[in-house]
């Protein structure tokens, strides 16, 4: 399955966080301005590809996420691995490590995942 663009992600973003919401609901909240008739081709594409349900409600449509934030974050993680570091997650949540100012907080959160401790 291909991966979801910007406009997709924001969709499944909005649901993982309120589910199920209308159009109109989620073009309110969307992150950035994108027009009715974009929003409903985005929502009709993800509902055939499998990454939304909708149920008529009314006149309106109820959608809700069919892939759940973890597997798309696991999937999504493993592409940018693909790209970035040859397939390795490993390598690649070090690069990141590096290269971005952490908390002390999420430092002491990484080590205590380093050592099992979860």
């Amino acid at each position: 399955m291909d991966q979801p663009n910007q406009n997709e992600l924001e969709v499944l973003r909005l649901l993982w966080n309120k589910s199920p919401q209308k159009p109109a609901e989620l073009q309110e909240s969307f992150g950035w301005d994108i027009d009715n008739g974009t929003l409903r081709s985005v929502l009709v594409g993800m509902v055939e590809r499998g990454l939304l349900t909708r149920k008529r409600n009314g006149r309106a449509y109820l959608y809700s996420p069919k892939v759940k934030r973890e597997t798309q974050l696991r999937q999504t993680v493993r592409r940018l691995a693909e790209v970035f570091t040859g397939g390795s997650t490993g390598q690649l949540l070090m690069e990141l490590a590096e290269k971005e100012r952490l908390s002390p907080e999420e430092l002491k959160q990484l080590k205590k995942i380093a050592r099992g401790e979860s």
